[in-house]
């Protein structure tokens, strides 16, 4: 059984992937919860299984002893226990509220959060920019994204706040699912009362007058909404500005890129905050590299891996903010990628300019080798990010 996911992972997986890759690509590994799963690193094999419908994001295909996923109430999975059919349609309700025209709204409204966050600081602050930008900035998004009141953006923030800032015991996130179904409760009570014209007054007045989103519908939405994509923009945008302040050639390319798209989807690709696509379910038995999948058995797709295949990708271990736009499965691919993909990007690039715009002689105050980093397993990010602006 290969042990993987251990302490040093999450700072640098690079040379324990690379090895995965070489002898194999196909492994049995224990995860950090004790179970065990498949773990698949070859970027030609974890695309194909992205694509696969052989393998089910429903844990109820999942047998009684490997990997599930920690356990969450069944009416918060609604988004992922649909049949395909259903899942398209709910996916259909969100991808329409992030249409390009709606999109281009948020590309004219990021700059004004991320100023909200910073424009009290001045030149020569020492900051935390993990507790200061990348943490509050997602909760101020799903704020003016969803229509939260006042109450509820503070509790989401106090919810993450907890949950990804250091703390001496700082709670896993399964741990925080009386809070988060709390939360659920409350935004959609919220949305209730006020019928705005907002998406989740939307959401909440679909349910009420069709019945479509079901109940379990519109929480599973909100679950995914409001917690699932938060990690990964915090891990982003984070991750983006201790890489790029050690690296001034990249950070000029960012600087006088016109458009930072493409910059931003090679930070996606260098980084792989979102490491792991979520657990893959084998619905009958089959082959991935050579190994027999038995059906029941659990699949985990690695995304981090897949990004940096040299099989696939030039130079995949060097940042390079030119790259053309390529392949590379960053926040998932197919029917099950993340939904608030176009947002994560549009926001990350807008907090990097605004960042590195304000503050170009921004540096670290301590070591990056010094700076821990976080691990939900599945996620990797820096813990904080203590920069002096300049």
């Amino acid at each position: 059984m290969t042990e993987v996911f251990d302490a040093g992972f999450a700072a640098d997986p690079w040379p324990t992937l690379a090895r995965l890759r070489a002898e194999g690509g196909v492994h049995r590994i224990r995860t950090p919860d004790g179970p065990s799963a498949w773990l698949v690193t070859r970027y030609r094999d974890v695309r194909a299984g992205l694509l696969d419908d052989r393998l089910s994001t429903n844990v109820r295909r999942a047998g009684t002893d490997d990997y599930r996923g920690f356990t969450v109430p069944p009416s918060l999975l609604a988004f992922l226990l649909t049949e395909p059919a259903d899942h398209a349609r709910l996916r259909g309700i969100v991808t329409g509220e992030l249409s390009p025209r709606r999109l281009a709204e948020w590309t004219r409204l990021a700059p004004t959060l991320v100023d909200s966050l910073l424009r009290e600081l001045d030149s020569g602050t020492e900051v935390d920019l993990v507790e200061q930008l990348a943490v509050p900035l997602p909760a101020a998004v799903l704020g003016e994204l969803l229509g939260l009141g006042e109450a509820e953006r503070e509790r989401l923030l106090d919810w993450a706040n907890s949950t990804l800032l250091p703390a001496a015991t700082p709670p896993r996130a399964r741990d925080t699912l009386d809070t988060m179904r709390a939360i659920i409760t409350a935004t959609t009570e919220q949305a209730r009362a006020v019928r705005a014209d907002t998406l989740l007054g939307r959401l909440v007045a679909a349910h009420d007058d069709t019945g479509s989103p079901t109940a379990d519908e519109l929480a599973g939405l909100l679950f995914y909404l409001l917690f699932v994509w938060y990690e990964v923009l915090v891990d982003l945008i984070a991750g983006s500005v201790l890489t790029l302040l050690g690296r001034p050639d990249q950070l000029h390319i960012l600087r006088t890129a016109t458009e930072k798209h493409s910059a931003v989807d090679e930070l996606l690709r260098y980084l792989s905050p979102q490491v792991l696509a979520g657990p893959r379910f084998a619905i009958t038995d089959l082959t991935i590299g050579g190994h027999t999948i038995r059906a029941g058995q659990t699949v985990l797709l690695c995304l981090a891996s897949a990004n940096r295949d040299p099989e696939t990708f030039d130079r995949p271990d060097e940042l390079d903010l030119r790259r053309a736009p390529h392949a590379q499965l960053d926040l998932g691919y197919g029917p099950h990628s993340c939904l608030g993909n176009a947002l994560v990007r549009t926001l990350a690039g807008t907090a990097l300019d605004y960042l590195f715009t304000r503050w170009p002689g921004t540096t670290l105050t301590v070591d990056a080798r010094d700076i821990a980093w976080r691990s939900g397993f599945r996620h990797r990010g820096p813990f904080t990010l203590p920069v002096e602006l300049g």
